[in-house]
């Protein structure tokens, strides 16, 4: 597949077919795209764990739900719904009724694979670590993220990252790490779930132009497309 088709047909999958598993070869070649992530000193900050056990997968829904309705539970329906102009409104009612109790981030336990993801802000060999080189450790581990995500879509898989699992409260992050054995210089970040698709490919939400998210020059000056460029 080309990139460029590649990027435009990624979407957040949440739902899967249960019964179609993904085979060892695919789920290597995403994790193999993952490596080739960019990196500052190529230090590659990331590791996986590989989940296929059900028990361990439903701890992770269980996680995401308690989370998300704890970050959504207490907004008012206005709120979610106004940045879900894209959802009709027949299916807005439910989308954010899952919201709010957390039955939307549970597709963990629904994944076939989970790719349970961690990054560290210490894999370096300089003894202080400033605060931007956090921000950088992040930046490249979201990059090994999109990496896994693209090959998906290459390869006709659905995925989608689930965050939920481990963010919001350092305790949990504590709890997900003990559940797993994940030493405590490591970060886990996010739940990458791996499936087939439970149905079609859905049209996502419209993007801003280009010209409404891109200055040229200095900000406020919108970026003007090649094609509408007056010809002299």
């Amino acid at each position: 597949m080309d990139v460029f088709d590649a990027i435009y047909l990624r979407r957040s999958i949440r739902e899967f077919q249960k019964d179609k598993k993904v085979p060892n070869w695919m789920i290597e070649k995403v994790l193999d795209a993952a490596r080739y992530a960019p990196s500052p000193e190529n230090v590659q900050p990331w590791k996986f764990i590989v989940i296929r056990d059900q028990e361990s997968k439903r701890f992770l829904a269980d996680m995401a739900q308690e989370t998300s309705s704890m970050a959504f539970g207490m907004a008012k329906y206005e709120m979610p719904s106004d940045r879900l102009w894209y959802i009709g409104k027949e299916a807005r009612v439910d989308v954010v009724e899952r919201m709010f109790d957390g039955r939307l981030f549970r597709y963990p336990e629904e994944a076939d694979v989970v790719i349970l993801a961690c990054t560290s802000d210490q894999w370096y060999d300089i003894p202080y670590v400033p605060t931007s080189l956090k921000e950088i450790t992040d930046m490249a581990f979201a990059m090994s993220i999109q990496n896994m995500w693209l090959a998906c879509t290459a390869l006709g898989l659905g995925a989608g990252w689930d965050s939920f699992v481990c963010i919001g409260d350092e305790r949990r992050r504590e709890i997900v790490a003990r559940f797993f054995g994940i030493p405590r210089n490591w970060r886990p970040i996010t739940a990458f779930c791996i499936g087939w698709p439970k149905r079609a490919r859905e049209l996502g939400p419209a993007r801003y132009p280009l010209e409404a998210i891109t200055f040229e020059e200095y900000w406020g000056r919108p970026y003007v497309r090649e094609a509408l460029r007056k010809k002299k």
